[in-house]
């Protein structure tokens, strides 16, 4: 197959990151680029998110994609077939509250298997029509295709508009859940309103099977050859036949994934064949990387190429039959590529590919009992929508979002309802609910929906009211949470003061404290040592602390059963908050009568109350405010004096609390003397005391490597302050703990924790960092960095220490220099950066000499300068005048220089050969 590319490697014409293209449709292999391009806008100016999908993987969602696509200003909204759903309570927390799930179910029973996302509000628009279900797999790890056209107010490809009429369309046809109906709605009205502007024509169709089946929608001009491509076909290859009776091809490539990863009946195929006369070749693409793009690619007389992408398979499901007629919903895009997308591949027999078909699944039953679609929380109480008239009379059960294996009885749903209100309860969003009913006297159950509170899924990122619960609170969707973690803290200051530590040389005894025959400390030996050490801990911290900081929210989840006995007891029962109780701490500091807000001092008055301590009239949000800033000094604290003199598990437990301190916003920066990057620091350096239980260490390894993580995610991308430095000592002191890092645990902690752009924090990005740590490579190190702070430049290892960094920037040499400060730990390091624009720029470093070597209009020019404290090479790039200070002069520009060619050689460097491809 000469000259034809696979997808995977298929360049998008589009600079990612500039919406200068719009009006352009392209070609790429996943839509999630082009939704960090739209948040990089800044405006937050999107109004609905809409994700259109034959099956979801909510917890990929909510990781990778939720978080960007509400930092847009998007209200979102997913919408999945009914039959394919079955989220995991456990990875989707959110549904409901931050975003809707909705359900589809056809009239027929088929497939709700489109592949549509939508983000659009009033200044730009972007349309995504693809292969990929919304899963890592449809996003990240499958080779998929994906059609995207971005719009604005002065251009619009006609594709978006055929969008808008499509979402009108199904809408109509199928049955949906209200709230992600009523989404669909506002999603089609915001794309209509861009046929205000210039619709361009840019040859792209959008084809369903809303009113027609595909395949008369197909141009019917006959072709030379056709390829055809699908991960899918139906059982007797009808749909290649009608194709090949349509278009008429002299020869046909059909293309296969090896190992058996096609789902194909070749024998049908060959009797299609055999029956037309037609010339077949076969390749199989041996690609490692799952193909799920769908293609079928016709090359007329002419040479002339038009494509079929998009969701349909090569069945007579997807491509041969309407909605109406019992089709599939499908979503394709008709278009003339310059490029062929057909995959390559090795020329095989068609008796050499093997047959595959998938088993039967019972999808079915799940839409013919008392099928729900929707839960929605109302005014009056719950509002349940079935897909269909309920042929059985049904009983709705409930589950709340942090108890999950725990279902109540809520109420009745008579036999034949569609719209039912169950009045009198009141179901917070994220809760869970489903039906059970009696058939022919065996006992049903039927699928489950998560409640959808409108109030909340309304809101747009900046609508909610200042002070509003935020983090791992929002994340678990029960406000009660908060007093918890108010009263562990609590909890936590009074054990110090009211409950003895254990004994010297005793299972988990303090740091220091040693086995007086072998001088080390003893730790738990046998699974009796571990029994006492946990429930010693327990009758410290409580159950739901002790279970949290060995499990995070997962682990708390699960310890429902202690809930009411620990933290929920009242606190003065404990200890007298206004009495000095904490070490070195006089009653005005632990009352913290420093105003946070005003920096004002809140004397006592004549009866000993501070003023505004217990004003009914004082202002909810500075209260909280103040309670928390209360709660970030007791930790930090806490941290400072105690932490090395606590048993592991309670310095884990102050850990954990201090992640979420961080998160709920305890400290008021991260940075400086009081921002809770020291403090976190000194709890990582203080998690293992060669104490640590052999059954807790992944734990405490874990946990420390979420708090490196959120450490170094905060730290500026050039230079080296005190806080850097903080982070240097904590992770070396932490680099052998945290190889016991457990990826499952990592997950567990990281998942109500935002990192610094205030999406959730990625448990990949966690393990990377515990590699870095581990490896302790100042490139790989970098690069981490650098694709962190600068998604928008490609970033990569040119040699041993040397990186190469490429974007759309114009003048190549500060970005080389602001990535070479970021090259920390490398004797000699250098970066060589080039522009969109064909200039590139070496910065290279060693000891404290900077070379800066430039190619300018095709001359190559060469400086020196000296580093100092005062500034590195970012500003030396960025500062006229200091740079002119530090340069050291050897002549003409034009002229190297010894110094800075041992300099370059030493790193790696040979200018001769030119910039890296």
């Amino acid at each position: 197959m000469a000259g034809e590319i696979s997808l995977l490697d298929q360049p998008s014409d589009v600079v990612v990151g500039d919406y200068q293209n719009a009006g352009d449709v392209v070609t790429v292999p996943s839509p999630l680029p082009y939704i960090f391009a739209e948040e990089k806008q800044a405006d937050r100016q999107a109004r609905e998110a809409l994700f259109c999908t034959f099956n979801a993987d909510l917890g990929f969602f909510e990781r990778a994609v939720l978080g960007v696509t509400q930092a847009t200003g998007a209200r979102v909204a997913v919408v999945g077939d009914l039959r394919m759903s079955n989220p995991d309570p456990r990875a989707a927390r959110n549904a409901g509250t931050r975003y809707i799930h909705g359900l589809a179910a056809t009239p027929t029973g088929s497939a709700f298997h489109p592949k549509l996302t939508v983000i659009v509000g009033p200044a730009r628009a972007l349309v995504a029509v693809g292969s990929g279900n919304l899963s890592v797999g449809g996003w990240h790890l499958n080779a998929e295709t994906w059609t995207i056209a971005a719009a604005d107010r002065d251009r619009c490809p006609r594709l978006v508009l055929d969008a808008a009429e499509w979402l009108r369309s199904i809408a109509r046809l199928c049955a949906i859940s209200p709230p992600a109906a009523d989404a669909m709605g506002r999603t089609a009205t915001a794309l209509e309103a861009f046929n205000d502007g210039k619709v361009v024509d840019t040859g792209h169709r959008l084809v369903h099977t809303s009113e027609a089946p595909i395949i008369d929608q197909l141009p019917a001009t006959p072709v030379e050859c056709l390829r055809l491509y699908a991960p899918f076909h139906d059982e007797r290859a009808e749909a290649i036949q009608d194709l090949l009776l349509r278009l008429t091809p002299a020869r046909v490539t059909l293309a296969v994934q090896s190992g058996h990863r096609t789902v194909v009946q070749p024998k049908a195929i060959a009797r299609v064949i055999d029956d037309l006369g037609i010339d077949l070749e076969v390749v199989q693409d041996q690609h490692r990387s799952y193909r799920h793009g769908k293609l079928v690619e016709a090359i007329g007389d002419d040479g002339a190429c038009w494509t079929l992408t998009g969701s349909p398979n090569l069945s007579s499901m997807a491509l041969l039959k309407s909605v109406a007629d019992g089709g599939n919903v499908e979503l394709g895009v008709l278009a003339q590529p310059s490029a062929s997308l057909f995959p390559g591949g090795v020329p095989i027999r068609l008796d050499e590919v093997p047959t595959v078909r998938i088993s039967a699944t019972r999808h079915a039953d799940k839409a013919t009992g008392a099928t729900l679609l929707a839960a929605t929380r109302a005014v009056d109480g719950l509002q349940v929508t079935f897909a269909r008239p309920t042929p059985f009379s049904a009983r709705v059960l409930a589950s709340a979002n942090t108890d999950f294996d725990t279902w109540a009885d809520v109420g009745a749903v008579p036999q034949g309802a569609v719209h039912h209100l169950i009045a009198g309860i009141d179901l917070p969003g994220g809760s869970r609910v489903r039906t059970v009913w009696t058939e022919h006297g065996v006992p049903r159950d039927g699928n489950l929906v998560f409640v959808t509170d409108p109030a909340r899924t309304m809101l747009r990122l900046g609508d909610e009211p200042r002070g509003s619960a935020q983090g791992p609170i929002e994340l678990l969707a029960d406000a009660r949470l908060a007093e918890r973690w108010l009263h562990g803290v609590r909890q936590l200051a009074a054990a110090r003061a009211s409950i003895a530590l254990p004994a010297v040389g005793g299972t988990g005894g303090p740091a220091g404290e040693s086995d007086t025959s072998t001088g080390t400390p003893k730790l738990d030996t046998d699974s009796e040592d571990w029994l006492r050490y946990s429930d010693d801990a327990k009758s410290r911290l409580g159950a739901a602390m002790f279970h949290f900081s060995l499990g995070g929210f997962a682990a708390l989840s699960a310890a429902t059963t202690t809930y009411g006995s620990d933290l929920l007891q009242p606190t003065d029962m404990l200890s007298d908050e206004r009495a000095a109780g904490l070490d070195e701490d006089y009653a005005n500091t632990v009352n913290d009568d420093i105003d946070p807000l005003t920096g004002e001092n809140a004397e006592a008055d004549s009866s000993g109350s501070a003023h505004g301590e217990s004003d009914p009239d004082d202002d909810t949000d500075e209260r909280a405010l103040r309670e928390l800033r209360r709660i970030g000094h007791a930790l930090t604290r806490a941290v400072r004096n105690d932490l090395a003199h606590l048993p592991a598990v309670d310095r884990l437990a102050v850990g954990t609390l201090v992640l979420v301190g961080v998160e709920l916003g305890a400290w008021e920066r991260p940075d400086g003397e009081h921002g809770w990057i020291s403090v976190l620091a000194r709890v990582v350096e203080t998690l293992d005391l060669d104490d640590v239980p052999a059954a807790i260490e992944a734990n405490v390894a874990s946990v420390a490597a979420v708090a490196l993580y959120l450490i170094r995610d905060h730290l500026p991308t050039t230079g080296r302050p005190a806080e850097y430095l903080r982070y240097e000592a904590a992770a070396h002191r932490a680099a052998h703990l945290v190889v016991a890092a457990d990826a499952v645990l990592v997950a567990d902690h990281a998942e109500a924790i935002s990192n610094s752009r205030g999406f959730p924090i990625d448990p990949d990005d966690v393990m990377r960092t515990v590699a870095m740590i581990v490896d302790n490579d100042p490139i790989a190190t970098a690069i981490d960095v650098l694709e962190d702070h600068r998604p928008a430049w490609r970033v990569r290892r040119h040699a041993d220490a040397v990186l190469h960094v490429d974007g759309t920037f114009t003048n190549p040499f500060p970005a080389a220099a602001e990535a070479l400060d970021t090259i920390d730990g490398a004797d000699v390091a250098a970066v060589w950066a080039t522009s969109a624009n064909g200039r590139w720029a070496i910065a290279a470093r060693a000891a404290e000499e900077l070379m800066r070597v430039e190619q300018r209009d095709g001359a190559v020019q060469w400086w020196h300068y000296r580093l100092t404290a005062l500034g590195g090479a970012t500003r030396i790039a960025r500062d006229n005048e200091f740079a002119s200070r530090m340069r050291i002069h050897h002549g003409p520009l034009n002229s190297p220089f010894p110094e800075a060619l041992t300099l370059l050689a030493d790193a790696g460097v040979d200018v001769a050969a030119g910039p890296p491809e």
